[in-house]
């Protein structure tokens, strides 16, 4: 409606200027796609459900904005959960949630995309649909109102947020996106179970309101509708053409920086990481395609940061590669290069050394426990000499910050595994580091690992691992957190639908869960106390979960076998070396893409 198209820019000229940060909501940015919006072009709105820069540092967002944006009848635009003050602005002034690209309200599209990111997001999600004026359960829905679908590694439990959407995408974005669109369009006109049926053959797409509960089992209504909801794998990253462009935003990011995906999967096994096990296989990009894919991008934006994007950058075959092709460019061009998620054992100092010689940074490294005990029981296969040894040859190489992360709560976990955490940041400040911070979280037992058996410890276990660290805060900064956080996001990661009726209730009292300033543990805890909590905190054996119908490829009698192998202390090899069992290449036909001369 081009009048209220009118209304909302009137909107914003009258009020920007009384509201924080305003340059998040008037779009235009540099590298923006501009479209003609013709009549029968398919208006999709991608949505993340946090501000503006956060959402704007989402990489698998921009995936899905330049691969929609590709196709001749998509007109694909951004969209973000405006920060509170706004929010307070458009709600007196009745002004909805719209596009930034064209100032479109949300409700006007064809589809709106979220991404599902983290389980404290899912307040926002029904903020940002009641902001948009579309109905927050699916049942409630017109054949007129935007089809609604959400993907991202969340997805693979979205159970408690399911009547929110239509639709759930599982998987690579690149295999399987544009013909979701595809039917969409062609099912422009039809009553929307029927375009729901249509969605719910593609590979990879579950479909809500087709399923319900047999105890704590989800399975088909219709049996037009598969029991098991197989994940998209995109085989080869070098097979899908990598975006050239990148959006600079107005306000700074979280990551404002160029972003290249060097990898994607992990094979290292680590029993606690989501990630490591949705993701398999692992599938590497060639290193001559990452640094020209890195040179269009820094001659498109003017950036002067690069960072590698993977689950664990220094475990790619060709790293050293990739470093040395690179290197002359950037520095002629004076651009620093930052290599993220680095392990201990695969850090290789000289490969750090010539990576910092444009701008040297502080080092980040996840031990994850403290006890060699404990590392080997989470499969975290590095030993206190490997550590030491890689803290000694960074300090010599000139490195004065380190930054440490690790985790408690596991099962059967000991005063003295706790205690060898204050030890190991204590033996790290003899090497010499005067900067190091530690940080200590509670294990959030996540669906479709190793861990999804065991139980969520609650927050007070924290106010023990303070107690025990206490005498260790001499040597570092230990930054503990309370542990309150982790456990509202336990429950909602191993919840089913019972649970949507609490986050509707949460959402109506506040939002922005994921901010400290906006958390409130008494509004959850509160809540919670409206059902059996029990029934998401475990312990639990071999039994239903409400997440068994979406398949991440990984076999659930294997993540048993590795949680009996943690209580052992038993390790499980790098898949790379040897398979491991874990079926994702059986049972999906694929394998590790490794790119070895």
């Amino acid at each position: 409606m081009v009048n209220l198209n009118n209304e909302i820019l009137r909107f914003l000229s009258e009020h920007l200027n009384t509201v924080s940060k305003p340059a998040r909501y008037i779009g235009g940015e540099y590298n923006t796609v501009v479209k003609e919006v013709k009549k029968d072009i398919l208006r999709v709105a991608l949505a993340f459900p946090d501000v503006y820069e956060v959402g704007m540092s989402h990489y698998g967002l921009e995936i899905l904005y330049w691969l929609a944006n590709e196709l001749d009848f998509v007109y694909a635009e951004r969209t973000f959960l405006p920060w509170t003050d706004m929010i307070e602005k458009m709600e007196k002034y009745n002004i909805p949630l719209f596009t930034l690209e064209t100032k479109t309200p949300i409700y006007e599209m064809d589809v709106l995309g979220i991404s599902l990111e983290y389980e404290l997001s899912y307040t926002n999600v029904l903020k940002l649909l009641e902001l948009s004026r579309i109905p927050i359960r699916c049942y409630d829905r017109r054949d007129n109102d935007p089809i609604v679908v959400g993907g991202g590694p969340v997805a693979f439990n979205c159970e408690p947020i399911a009547e929110a959407f239509d639709a759930v995408y599982l998987g690579d974005g690149e295999v399987n996106f544009k013909n979701f669109l595809r039917v969409v369009k062609e099912t422009k006109g039809f009553d929307r179970e029927s375009r729901l049926k249509e969605l719910a053959k593609i590979e990879g797409v579950y479909v809500p309101i087709f399923y319900s509960y047999t105890g704590r089992k989800v399975v088909p209504k219709y049996d037009f509708v598969p029991a098991k909801v197989r994940r998209n794998i995109l085989k080869d990253l070098d097979s899908v053409k990598h975006f050239e462009r990148k959006i600079v935003p107005h306000v700074e990011s979280v990551h404002d920086r160029v972003v290249v995906e060097i990898s994607r999967g992990c094979t290292r096994g680590c029993r606690f990481c989501h990630a490591g096990y949705v993701y398999r296989p692992v599938r590497e990009r060639s290193f001559d395609k990452v640094v020209e894919i890195a040179k269009k991008l820094i001659e498109n934006t003017g950036y002067d940061e690069v960072s590698l994007l993977s689950l664990s950058a220094l475990d790619h075959s060709q790293i050293n590669e990739l470093v040395d092709e690179f290197l002359p460019y950037i520095k002629e061009k004076k651009i620093s290069l930052s290599i993220p998620s680095t392990r201990v054992d695969a850090f290789n100092i000289q490969l750090a050394e010539k990576i910092s010689t444009i701008r040297k940074t502080g080092l980040t490294f996840a031990p994850e426990a403290g006890s060699q005990r404990m590392r080997d029981a989470i499969n975290k296969q590095i030993s206190y000499d490997e550590i030491l040894r890689t803290a000694q040859e960074a300090k010599k190489a000139g490195w004065r910050r380190i930054k440490l992360y690790f985790m408690v709560g596991f099962p059967n976990e000991t005063e003295e595994d706790i205690r060898e955490i204050g030890e190991l940041v204590k033996a790290i400040k003899k090497v010499g580091f005067m900067d190091i911070t530690a940080s200590i979280n509670l294990l959030i037992p996540k669906p479709h690992t190793a861990f999804q058996f065991a139980k969520l410890q609650p927050p007070e276990y924290m106010d023990m691992v303070k107690k025990i660290l206490n005498p260790y805060k001499k040597f570092g900064k230990l930054d503990i957190n309370d542990g309150k956080k982790s456990f509202v996001e336990g429950i909602l990661s191993r919840g089913d639908r019972l649970l949507f009726p609490v986050i509707e209730k949460a959402y109506k009292i506040g939002y922005y869960d994921e901010w400290g300033e906006y958390f409130s543990y008494e509004k959850w805890s509160k809540l919670f106390q409206e059902i059996d909590i029990s029934r998401y905190t475990g312990p639990y054996g071999l039994e239903d979960f409400p997440w068994d119908h979406l398949d991440s490829g990984v076999d659930k009698n294997f993540l048993w076998s590795e949680y009996q192998k943690y209580f052992s202390g038993e390790t499980t090899i790098d898949c790379r070396a040897r398979c491991t069992l874990c079926r994702v290449c059986i049972d999906y036909k694929v394998s590790n893409t490794l790119k070895r001369r």
